[in-house]
């Protein structure tokens, strides 16, 4: 007569060998699968040598544990994604009360269409030995550099002529610019590139609003300021 094998309280090779032949299947074991697999352990456990309660126990509470972690690991995720759909409701609506107000932003923009390009607005916070201004492309390659020589600290605006280091008029697009300021002393001065204007329009990329300045877009994130316009 074929006889059945037994494991005692104390193995844990009939576990094992389930938990291998399961972790070939999938790398998780679910609730269903980890509460079968105490069920056939107790199925057949040694009549002589049952399965310790407290390690039976101990094998359930450590599950529950790890089962409640996962549900509250959940939980959190769509907390998280609720707010931020909620911030992102709320950013729409304010973006469009802010039509007509003049914000001002940081800026690294700069855009040529129709053979004019947009204003290049930086404030420095001391006095420049030399400010140089570098239009880049899409791909950041260097289109044109423009040394401007000796600056007081103060706020400038800088037109480029829309025309690369050959004297080549560029295609119209969207550029990036930098701003480098040093001074006297050879030390890089912390130069604040911006715009502003007055808020002429709202899209939206991805669900987010996008506020228009003119042709820049203005991204809620990089607002600094906002102001009433001038009535005169």
């Amino acid at each position: 007569m074929p006889i059945e094998q037994t494991y005692g309280a104390n193995s844990t090779s009939f576990l094992n060998s389930l938990t291998a032949q399961g972790a070939t299947a999938s790398s998780e074991i679910g609730q269903d699968e980890f509460l079968a697999m105490l069920v056939a352990q107790m199925s057949y456990q040694d009549p002589l040598s049952p399965l310790d309660s407290q390690q039976f126990a101990a094998q359930l509470a450590q599950f529950t544990s790890v089962e409640q972690l996962v549900q509250m690991n959940s939980s959190l995720d769509a907390s998280l994604q609720a707010q931020m759909l909620m911030n992102q409701s709320v950013n729409n609506t304010m973006s469009a009360q802010l039509m007509g107000l003049e914000v001002e932003a940081s800026n690294e923009i700069v855009i040529k269409e129709n053979g004019e390009t947009t204003p290049i607005m930086y404030k420095l916070p001391g006095n420049a030995a030399n400010v140089t201004v570098t239009i880049y492309d899409a791909d950041g390659g260097v289109v044109s550099t423009e040394v401007l020589g000796m600056k007081p600290a103060g706020e400038y605006t800088y037109q480029w002529d829309g025309k690369n280091d050959l004297g080549v008029t560029v295609n119209d697009g969207q550029y990036t610019f930098e701003v480098s300021a040093v001074t006297g002393e050879g030390n890089n001065l912390q130069v604040n590139q911006y715009i502003s204007g007055i808020v002429t329009g709202v899209v939206y990329e991805n669900g987010s609003a996008v506020l228009k300045v003119g042709n820049l877009p203005v991204y809620l994130p990089n607002v600094t300021a906002l102001n009433l316009p001038d009535e005169g």
